[in-house]
């Protein structure tokens, strides 16, 4: 009897012990999206390093993953540490639904790794890799009304390029509380992209920086913000790539008519580029690659507008429409300075509160700003939020 009361009481005392070690708050998420998706190439354009007219037809049908989000799994946690003080931290993980491949260049948590401190009262200090300023604020901008569905993946990422997602590795970023609907944020980031090879110097200058800051306004049916990137070159790429600056302007509104939400954005960029766009599975197709991703080009100027629309279906989904323009004033970026325009419509059908049923149809003219090139895309899937 006394040996069975004394391994009773031996484990209560450790479960209590385990207890109290554990964090307050601790979370397991994710989002599960798979689908099929076909998508076509097609044109006449010009090859920039011969001049010989070239011609592009290739299509795919086939298995898809993420045609409205990026599959992921995470934990996010928090610990009450007093006084209003709570440590935090994320660590989220994106992956293809089709094979369970990591994605962003392999990395384990290679959509967001985080550590930080929050506090009602003066904001929110977070460090590693995370999002920048602009598209936090936009993707707050457009909120639910869009079925959770990425306008800026659409096209490619025609423009939006300082707004379609870019993570920044080593970053310090800092957020205030809300001040009657105002927020502002900033970071910077010692190194954009851990997994270049050609920059793993000891010296901080030897790695690409960046520095991000956003205002936002929201209160109400009213959404709007002001973003700014920059980055600022490592000294190890070659004197030409060192000599621009890229720098990036974004401003967007949004209005809830309740019936109707209507979103508009306008990005400005100058000396490179910020997020680009490649084909879902990587490579080349016909020559053509789409537009790279921290790219560094003096003199390159462009002027990105997007109109969004999203109504409401009763309590079954979203319908929208967007329309995405980007001119573009020299050939290096792409091979091509053609104005480029994208057009899509899409719907979500909700099964629940977390699994939908999407669809999505786009049409991109000079994909890539490549003239007379034409892209044209069909998804439709399932998603689950768990």
């Amino acid at each position: 009897m006394m040996k069975e009361l004394l391994a009773a009481t031996t484990t209560t005392l450790v479960m209590q012990t385990a207890t109290a070690q554990v964090p307050a708050s601790i979370t397991l998420y994710g989002l599960m999206d798979a689908g099929m998706g076909y998508t076509r190439l097609s044109g006449a354009y010009k090859d920039p390093a011969t001049g010989r007219t070239l011609r592009v037809s290739k299509s795919r049908l086939g298995a898809l993953s993420g045609g409205a989000s990026g599959p992921r799994w995470g934990l996010r946690g928090k610990e009450d540490l007093g006084d209003g003080l709570h440590a935090v931290f994320q660590l989220e993980s994106g992956f293809d639904s089709r094979n369970g491949r990591s994605l962003q260049g392999g990395r384990l948590f290679g959509r967001q790794a985080t550590v930080g401190l929050l506090n009602a009262r003066w904001g929110e200090l977070r460090l590693g890799r995370q999002y920048n300023a602009a598209t936090r604020y936009f993707l707050d901008m457009l909120g639910p009304a869009f079925g959770g569905f990425s306008l800026l993946h659409t096209g490619y990422g025609l423009g939006m390029t300082s707004a379609s997602f870019p993570r920044y590795d080593n970053q310090i970023f800092y957020q205030t509380p809300s001040m009657g609907g105002i927020k502002a944020a900033a970071g910077y980031a010692f190194s954009v992209n851990d997994t270049r090879n050609a920059e793993t110097g000891y010296a901080t200058a030897n790695n690409t920086r960046a520095i991000t800051a956003a205002l936002q306004y929201a209160r109400g049916p009213l959404s709007a913000f002001l973003g700014y990137d920059q980055l600022n070159a490592s000294r190890l790429l070659s004197a030409a790539q060192a000599a621009a600056t890229p720098r990036a302007y974004i401003i967007g509104a949004s209005y809830d008519f309740t019936a109707l939400k209507i979103a508009v954005a306008y990005n400005r960029v100058a000396d490179g580029w910020f997020a680009g766009r490649s084909f879902r599975d990587g490579g080349r197709v016909g020559g053509l690659a789409g537009t790279p991703t921290y790219a560094f080009s003096k003199g390159l100027r462009s002027n990105s507008h997007v109109i969004a629309l999203a109504v409401p279906t009763g309590l079954s989904g979203h319908a929208f429409a967007s329309w995405q323009r980007t001119d573009i004033n020299t050939s290096r970026l792409t091979g091509g300075d053609a104005t480029g325009q994208t057009y899509s419509l899409g719907y979500s059908h909700n099964l629940s509160k977390r699994t939908d049923l999407y669809a999505l149809v786009s049409h991109t003219r000079n994909w890539a700003f490549v003239d007379g090139v034409q892209a044209l895309d069909a998804y439709a899937g399932l998603r689950h939020r768990f």
